[in-house]
């Protein structure tokens, strides 16, 4: 088994590591030693089953061989959390019940949650989040640090930008673009392509401030 710790000492950190403990009951893969996080209500204790192991300089320092993944929702935040570790591997994690396309693609802190599908062909960049029964349509490419939440279903040829968010159960007819650190808001159906830096709400596209 390999050692691994979570960046984020939260919801999304606590989805994780349970994913990894499904990975692991059908094979042993991932010992989890904990979860680092900058708050300082978090640096010691316990979450749930697994200690709080400190900041994430200190625990980056102290763990030199473990891997990473950096469970942190916010796009931007994210990013800058994978700049400033160096040294470790940051694998993919996949849950079990994900269906995942033999010619799909994937990098490296990629997340795909449960009963999360994507298609042939889709690329996904890295640190791209892909939520609970979402669905990635064939030929699809989502960029680095995206964000697709879950019941979200793009259909093939779909284009989504760096840094972009999909709100939850919205959908995309085929071939959108959505450009980069757009936001979709939460149920919308896309039927055209939506600007960078743009936010799709049920009041009209806006530009971000």
């Amino acid at each position: 088994m390999r050692d691994i710790f979570i960046v984020g000492a939260g919801g999304f950190g606590r989805e994780v590591a349970w994913t990894l403990e499904r990975i692991n009951a059908i094979k042993p893969t991932w010992n989890i030693l904990g979860f680092a996080d900058d708050a300082p209500s978090k640096a010691s204790g316990m979450l749930e089953c697994y200690p709080l192991l400190g900041n994430v300089d200190y625990a980056s320092e102290n763990l030199p061989g473990a891997a990473v993944f950096i469970a942190i929702g916010d796009n931007a935040v994210r990013e800058k959390v994978y700049r400033q570790l160096r040294g470790h591997d940051f694998p993919a994690i996949v849950d079990p019940s994900a269906d995942l396309a033999p010619t799909a693609e994937l990098r490296h802190g990629v997340f795909i949650g449960p009963q999360a599908v994507v298609s042939v062909g889709a690329e996904l960049g890295k640190f791209v989040i892909i939520n609970a029964r979402a669905g990635v349509g064939h030929d699809s490419k989502i960029d680095d640090f995206a964000q697709i939440c879950p019941g979200v279903t793009l259909s093939g040829n779909t284009r989504v930008g760096v840094h972009a968010l999909i709100g939850s159960n919205a959908s995309t007819v085929p071939g959108i673009i959505i450009g980069d650190q757009a936001k979709i808001a939460a149920g919308l159906p896309v039927y055209r392509n939506v600007a960078s830096g743009a936010t799709l709400s049920p009041f009209g596209t806006l530009r971000l401030q």
